[in-house]
């Protein structure tokens, strides 16, 4: 922003009180500008160290000091006043040299021109304008450089904690897991931040195994710190639930007292019983789950209904529905999140309804490990490389 506009101050200084004269009705007649005469240049020195100088004109010859060696004084007392000096013929060689020795912007030769010296010290006062507005400009140039390298400072230490947060983040999901008898795990987790609000894992009650998918609304730091909140919820309630519904029930419960208004979380219960080929499944908001037949080659879906947990407390308006099912050999069991689904095409058509159903019609009879690899490679093809809108999580359980 431009300083706002100012009379200029003009000082004159000379030893011959005639020129001052002159000069001071001159420009007092011609402009609108401040004018000060000083016939001795220390009291024109002193002058300057109480306010500033936009245009010194200054004689060459003057008893106490000559006009270079004042003008090198005031230089260093305000280096952006305009230096003139007036100067005779003679003086001309003088003149020239301090052009280099005190930055002088012109002189003048005795007699001058009323003229000629309005119009220089006009151009003087722009220059001196100019000269301020551009100080300006590279100091607000200057300090938008130092705030966007602050800027610059605090993403990357944003980003350093973003980084050590999605480590921390990956290192609650299970690494490995656990080898169930009969069954065969595989699982594919993609934020599509660095932080992301799915979260799967393996619980253990009596003698089931216990596998959790969610999925918490929206992405991002909250949902994350959601997702931790579920996983201390699941570990802590899994040994003590007597099944999937009531197991939703109680982490309904338990995450209904500390989710902030609005929030949510998706879930999906499968209970496996050791020594069975039997499971329990039961559904809180989650895309239904698949069941890919090998020996028919087709894809069944389990359609089950069920409130996104945190919703509602206790007082729930429907109950949970549990389903039990049966894997043969080599069938696959496909949960996942909504993240897949809601991936968008060119057409901006989602890949639930344009092209999964297809795509899980050709995977019937491979194994859990080829299902997820088969449709990552799909949904990739179909968003033609654009960003993923939401977390992926998918996991597979292959029958042995």
């Amino acid at each position: 922003m431009d300083s706002p506009s100012k009379t200029p101050v003009v000082l004159v200084v000379d030893d011959d009180e005639l020129i001052l004269s002159t000069l001071r009705g001159l420009f007092a007649l011609e402009t609108d500008y401040e004018v000060i005469t000083q016939n001795d240049p220390r009291a024109a020195l002193e002058e300057a160290g109480r306010r500033p100088i936009d245009v010194v004109i200054s004689d060459f010859l003057m008893p106490q000091m000559n006009g270079v060696e004042f003008l090198g004084h005031l230089r260093k007392q305000q280096p952006e006043a305009v230096r003139i000096l007036l100067t005779g013929f003679a003086d001309k060689e003088n003149a020239i040299r301090a052009i280099n020795e005190v930055g002088l912007y012109q002189y003048v030769e005795k007699p001058w021109k009323n003229e000629d010296l309005l119009l220089l010290l006009r151009n003087a006062v722009q220059q001196k304008t100019l000269r301020q507005q551009l100080s300006e400009k590279v100091s607000a140039l200057e300090q938008l450089v130092r705030e966007h390298r602050d800027l610059t400072d605090r993403h990357r230490l944003l980003e350093r904690e973003l980084d050590m947060a999605a480590r921390v983040q990956r290192s609650l999901l299970p690494s490995s897991l656990p080898a169930v008898d009969g069954f065969r795990f595989a699982w594919h987790y993609q934020p599509s931040t660095a932080l992301g609000g799915d979260y799967y894992d393996i619980g253990t009650s009596r003698d089931s195994t216990v596998l959790l998918v969610s999925d918490v609304s929206g992405h991002g730091a909250q949902a994350s710190l959601v997702s931790m909140l579920i996983k201390a919820t699941f570990q802590d309630l899994v040994t003590r639930a007597d099944g999937p519904v009531q197991l939703l029930e109680q982490m309904n419960v338990h995450l209904n007292r500390f989710l902030p208004m609005g929030m949510f979380a998706g879930a999906t219960v499968i209970w496996f019983r050791a020594g069975s080929s039997k499971f329990q499944v039961t559904n809180a908001g989650l895309p239904y789950p698949f069941i890919l037949r090998a020996r028919d080659l087709r894809v069944d879906q389990i359609p089950l209904g069920g409130l996104p947990l945190g919703l509602f407390g206790k007082t729930l308006p429907v109950g949970y529905e549990c389903q039990e099912r049966e894997l043969e050999p080599n069938d696959v069991l496909l949960v996942a999140t909504d993240g897949l689904g809601d991936i968008r095409g060119l057409d901006d058509e989602l890949f639930e309804k344009s092209s999964l159903p297809s795509v899980l019609q050709d995977l019937p009879g491979k194994t859990g490990e080829a299902v997820i690899e088969q449709l990552l490679r799909q949904a990739a093809e179909f968003s033609s490389g654009r960003s993923y809108p939401d977390d992926i999580s998918l996991v597979a359980v292959t029958k042995m």
